[in-house]
């Protein structure tokens, strides 16, 4: 990760590591990974874009684990809801902390706010979706996917294949991980 945004890292870390629904270090970590390279494919303002993708499930860390972990639909659209709405003040506290500009800041927040429950139709909301699904096509993570959903790889990889992407990078990066997951499942 680039020093400029290893402060946003190290402040959102603990936050992350509270999630119990999955290892968001590693998601994050992949997210931020997908993220520089649709950025690379695409353009964008990585100094908003990488700390959207730092900071995007942040807000987990407030979701109780009861619900986190709920095979409920509803209960888990509840605790996707509630992600969304925790993640806006610490987002607000890390970035405060370190002196970003209150416009950049609400920036970012939207942009976080927008990757659940939204097709948006700003281009960065729908870059930081597609490095949040592109995320879970890399063979590692897909692996620790399986694991923490108590699901076996071709559930996961079926769950996977609905996946929509916005931006020709996202969905040419997709296709290839899927592919090479297919064929580690066969």
């Amino acid at each position: 990760m680039k020093i400029e945004f290893q402060k946003i890292w190290d402040l959102a870390a603990p936050y992350l590591e509270k999630g119990t629904m999955k290892d968001f270090i590693l998601h994050t970590k992949y997210v931020v990974k997908s993220m520089e390279m649709i950025i690379a494919g695409e353009g964008g303002d990585a100094s908003i874009l990488i700390p959207a993708a730092i900071l995007h499930d942040v807000g987990w860390s407030k979701v109780v684990p009861e619900l986190q972990t709920n095979s409920d639909l509803e209960k888990k659209r509840e605790a996707q809801r509630q992600h969304i709405v925790f993640a806006k003040e610490i987002i607000e506290e890390i970035l405060r902390q370190l002196d970003y500009e209150k416009k950049d800041i609400e920036r970012i927040v939207s942009i976080v706010q927008s990757h659940k429950f939204q097709d948006p139709n700003d281009k960065e909301k729908q870059m930081l979706i597609d490095a949040d699904n592109l995320s879970d096509t890399f063979k590692e993570q897909f692996n620790t996917d399986v694991k923490a959903y108590h699901s076996t790889p071709e559930q996961v990889y079926e769950y996977r294949t609905r996946n929509k992407y916005y931006t020709k990078t996202a969905k040419k990066i997709a296709e290839k991980n899927m592919a090479e997951l297919q064929e580690g499942i066969k």
